[in-house]
Protein backbone atom coordinates (compact mmCIF):
# COMPACT_ATOMS: atom_id res chain seq x y z
CA UNK A 1 0.00 0.00 0.00
CA UNK A 2 1.14 3.57 -0.73
CA UNK A 3 0.75 6.24 2.38
CA UNK A 4 1.51 9.47 0.13
CA UNK A 5 2.51 12.75 1.84
CA UNK A 6 -0.04 15.70 1.98
CA UNK A 7 0.40 19.51 2.82
CA UNK A 8 -1.13 20.30 6.43
CA UNK A 9 -2.88 23.04 7.12
CA UNK A 10 -1.05 25.29 9.65
CA UNK A 11 0.36 28.27 10.09
CA UNK A 12 3.37 27.85 7.89
CA UNK A 13 1.50 26.48 4.80
CA UNK A 14 -1.04 28.98 5.06
CA UNK A 15 2.21 31.78 5.04
CA UNK A 16 3.02 29.96 1.97
CA UNK A 17 -0.43 29.90 -0.04
CA UNK A 18 -0.73 33.88 0.63
CA UNK A 19 2.94 34.36 -0.83
CA UNK A 20 2.03 32.79 -3.84
CA UNK A 21 -1.01 34.69 -3.97
CA UNK A 22 0.86 37.70 -3.37
CA UNK A 23 3.05 36.88 -6.22
CA UNK A 24 0.54 36.75 -8.18
CA UNK A 25 -1.54 39.69 -7.01
CA UNK A 26 2.03 41.92 -7.36
CA UNK A 27 2.71 40.35 -10.87
CA UNK A 28 -0.73 40.99 -12.49
CA UNK A 29 -1.22 44.64 -10.53
CA UNK A 30 2.33 45.89 -11.45
CA UNK A 31 0.92 46.38 -15.58
CA UNK A 32 -1.30 48.92 -13.85
CA UNK A 33 0.77 50.88 -11.87
CA UNK A 34 4.34 50.57 -13.75
CA UNK A 35 5.87 51.40 -17.24
CA UNK A 36 5.57 47.96 -19.53
CA UNK A 37 9.23 47.42 -19.04
CA UNK A 38 9.10 47.85 -14.86
CA UNK A 39 6.09 45.13 -14.84
CA UNK A 40 7.24 42.83 -16.83
CA UNK A 41 10.62 43.02 -14.18
CA UNK A 42 8.06 42.76 -11.36
CA UNK A 43 6.41 39.76 -12.33
CA UNK A 44 9.85 37.94 -13.76
CA UNK A 45 10.64 38.34 -10.15
CA UNK A 46 7.47 37.21 -8.93
CA UNK A 47 7.08 34.28 -10.73
CA UNK A 48 10.76 33.15 -10.40
CA UNK A 49 9.73 33.08 -6.01
CA UNK A 50 6.46 31.36 -7.34
CA UNK A 51 8.15 29.08 -9.11
CA UNK A 52 10.76 28.09 -6.42
CA UNK A 53 8.05 27.80 -3.73
CA UNK A 54 6.09 25.46 -5.94
CA UNK A 55 9.53 23.33 -6.68
CA UNK A 56 9.97 22.84 -3.08
CA UNK A 57 5.46 21.78 -2.50
CA UNK A 58 6.46 19.64 -5.40
CA UNK A 59 9.57 17.83 -3.95
CA UNK A 60 7.61 17.64 -0.90
CA UNK A 61 4.65 15.85 -1.87
CA UNK A 62 6.86 13.48 -3.47
CA UNK A 63 7.16 11.59 0.14
CA UNK A 64 5.75 8.67 0.66
CA UNK A 65 5.70 5.27 2.15
CA UNK A 66 5.27 2.09 0.25
CA UNK A 67 4.44 -1.27 2.16
CA UNK A 68 4.99 -4.71 0.82
CA UNK A 69 5.29 -8.15 2.18
CA UNK A 70 8.62 -8.57 3.16
CA UNK A 71 8.81 -4.67 4.85
CA UNK A 72 8.31 -0.72 3.63
CA UNK A 73 10.35 1.80 1.52
CA UNK A 74 10.46 5.35 2.10
CA UNK A 75 10.91 7.69 -0.15
CA UNK A 76 12.11 11.11 1.01
CA UNK A 77 11.15 14.89 -0.36
CA UNK A 78 14.54 14.87 -1.61
CA UNK A 79 14.51 11.83 -3.75
CA UNK A 80 16.50 9.37 -1.58
CA UNK A 81 15.03 6.15 -0.05
CA UNK A 82 15.37 3.87 2.61
CA UNK A 83 14.09 0.27 2.68
CA UNK A 84 13.06 -1.23 6.40
CA UNK A 85 12.41 -5.02 6.71
CA UNK A 86 9.67 -6.21 9.18
CA UNK A 87 12.16 -8.29 10.75
CA UNK A 88 14.50 -6.34 11.24
CA UNK A 89 12.73 -3.80 13.53
CA UNK A 90 13.82 -3.40 16.68
CA UNK A 91 11.49 -0.60 18.20
CA UNK A 92 8.48 1.23 16.76
CA UNK A 93 6.32 3.97 18.77
CA UNK A 94 3.35 6.24 18.18
CA UNK A 95 3.79 9.55 19.93
CA UNK A 96 0.51 10.80 21.74
CA UNK A 97 2.20 13.11 24.12
CA UNK A 98 5.16 15.62 23.29
CA UNK A 99 6.01 18.42 20.97
CA UNK A 100 6.37 15.45 18.00
CA UNK A 101 2.80 14.41 18.76
CA UNK A 102 1.29 12.36 16.00
CA UNK A 103 5.17 11.08 14.66
CA UNK A 104 4.83 7.48 14.13
CA UNK A 105 8.62 6.00 13.92
CA UNK A 106 10.70 2.91 13.25
CA UNK A 107 14.28 1.99 14.21
CA UNK A 108 16.67 -0.68 13.06
CA UNK A 109 19.45 -1.59 15.62
CA UNK A 110 21.09 -3.58 14.00
CA UNK A 111 22.05 -0.77 11.25
CA UNK A 112 21.30 2.25 13.88
CA UNK A 113 19.01 3.80 11.74
CA UNK A 114 15.41 5.63 11.98
CA UNK A 115 12.69 7.19 10.09
CA UNK A 116 9.75 9.75 12.10
CA UNK A 117 6.72 10.43 9.66
CA UNK A 118 4.91 13.43 10.93
CA UNK A 119 0.84 13.60 10.63
CA UNK A 120 0.57 14.99 7.55
CA UNK A 121 1.10 11.75 5.79
CA UNK A 122 -2.53 10.18 4.77
CA UNK A 123 -3.87 7.23 6.33
CA UNK A 124 -1.13 7.05 9.24
CA UNK A 125 -3.21 4.81 11.12
CA UNK A 126 -3.71 2.60 8.62
CA UNK A 127 0.11 2.64 8.41
CA UNK A 128 0.32 2.23 11.81
CA UNK A 129 -1.79 -1.20 12.26
CA UNK A 130 0.00 -2.65 9.10
CA UNK A 131 3.50 -2.44 11.04
CA UNK A 132 1.66 -3.81 14.18
CA UNK A 133 1.13 -6.93 12.53
CA UNK A 134 4.66 -7.46 12.07
CA UNK A 135 6.18 -5.72 15.29
CA UNK A 136 4.23 -3.82 18.61
CA UNK A 137 4.10 -0.41 18.45
CA UNK A 138 4.33 1.31 21.76
CA UNK A 139 2.53 4.74 22.26
CA UNK A 140 5.19 6.73 23.97
CA UNK A 141 3.90 9.68 26.07
CA UNK A 142 7.42 12.07 25.31
CA UNK A 143 8.79 14.38 28.28
CA UNK A 144 7.54 18.11 27.35
CA UNK A 145 11.49 18.25 25.28
CA UNK A 146 12.06 15.07 24.70
CA UNK A 147 12.49 13.94 20.95
CA UNK A 148 11.85 10.60 19.33
CA UNK A 149 15.78 10.47 18.86
CA UNK A 150 16.26 11.05 22.36
CA UNK A 151 13.83 8.09 23.17
CA UNK A 152 15.62 5.75 21.18
CA UNK A 153 18.84 6.75 22.42
CA UNK A 154 17.66 6.18 26.10
CA UNK A 155 16.48 2.66 25.17
CA UNK A 156 19.08 1.30 23.51
CA UNK A 157 22.38 2.89 23.95
CA UNK A 158 23.46 2.33 28.22
CA UNK A 159 24.31 5.36 29.92
CA UNK A 160 27.24 3.76 30.58
CA UNK A 161 28.51 3.33 27.23
CA UNK A 162 27.25 6.70 26.23
CA UNK A 163 29.28 8.19 29.12
CA UNK A 164 32.46 6.46 27.83
CA UNK A 165 31.77 7.34 23.90
CA UNK A 166 31.47 10.43 25.73
CA UNK A 167 34.66 10.38 27.39
CA UNK A 168 36.84 9.04 24.83
CA UNK A 169 35.29 11.74 22.10
CA UNK A 170 36.52 14.16 24.97
CA UNK A 171 40.02 12.72 25.58
CA UNK A 172 40.30 12.37 21.33
CA UNK A 173 39.19 16.22 21.19
CA UNK A 174 41.77 17.32 23.64
CA UNK A 175 44.59 15.42 22.03
CA UNK A 176 43.61 16.77 19.10
CA UNK A 177 43.64 20.12 20.34
CA UNK A 178 47.41 19.73 22.58
CA UNK A 179 48.43 18.51 19.03
CA UNK A 180 46.94 21.52 17.01
CA UNK A 181 48.53 23.92 20.08
CA UNK A 182 52.07 22.49 20.36
CA UNK A 183 52.14 22.93 15.96
CA UNK A 184 50.74 26.35 16.61
CA UNK A 185 53.22 27.04 18.95
CA UNK A 186 56.07 25.67 16.31
CA UNK A 187 54.72 27.23 13.10
CA UNK A 188 52.85 30.68 14.68
CA UNK A 189 50.54 29.90 11.91
CA UNK A 190 47.48 31.19 13.74
CA UNK A 191 49.18 34.15 15.35
CA UNK A 192 48.93 32.13 18.72
CA UNK A 193 53.21 31.11 18.31
CA UNK A 194 53.53 34.87 17.05
CA UNK A 195 52.11 36.26 20.31
CA UNK A 196 53.94 33.94 22.63
CA UNK A 197 57.08 34.47 20.55
CA UNK A 198 56.72 37.99 20.92
CA UNK A 199 56.36 37.52 24.57
CA UNK A 200 59.15 35.52 24.99
CA UNK A 201 61.25 37.83 22.76
CA UNK A 202 60.23 40.52 25.06
CA UNK A 203 60.85 38.85 28.50
CA UNK A 204 64.68 38.33 27.20
CA UNK A 205 64.70 41.67 25.83
CA UNK A 206 63.57 42.91 29.29
CA UNK A 207 66.15 40.42 30.92
CA UNK A 208 69.32 41.25 28.74
CA UNK A 209 68.43 44.99 29.72
CA UNK A 210 67.98 43.66 33.38
CA UNK A 211 71.38 42.40 33.35
CA UNK A 212 73.00 45.14 31.14
CA UNK A 213 72.13 46.88 34.35
CA UNK A 214 73.06 44.81 36.71
CA UNK A 215 76.43 44.97 34.90
CA UNK A 216 76.25 48.62 34.34
CA UNK A 217 75.68 49.09 38.02
CA UNK A 218 78.48 46.56 38.75
CA UNK A 219 81.41 48.59 37.10
CA UNK A 220 80.56 51.79 38.56
CA UNK A 221 80.48 50.20 42.04
CA UNK A 222 84.09 48.82 40.52
CA UNK A 223 85.28 52.03 39.30
CA UNK A 224 83.86 53.63 42.58
CA UNK A 225 86.49 51.13 44.68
Amino acid sequence: MIYRYKMPVNKESIKVYLILAACAVVGIGSFFLLPTIGAVIVLAICGFIAYQILKAMAKALSARVTTYTDGFSVRMADGTKMEFEWDLISYAGFVVEGIQKGYLFVYEESVDRFIQLPPAFENLQELREEIEEHHPVEDCIMKPSETIKERIKSIFVPESTENEASAKAASEASGVDSAADVESEASGVDGTGEAEETINIEEKAESGATDDTEAADSTKLDNAD
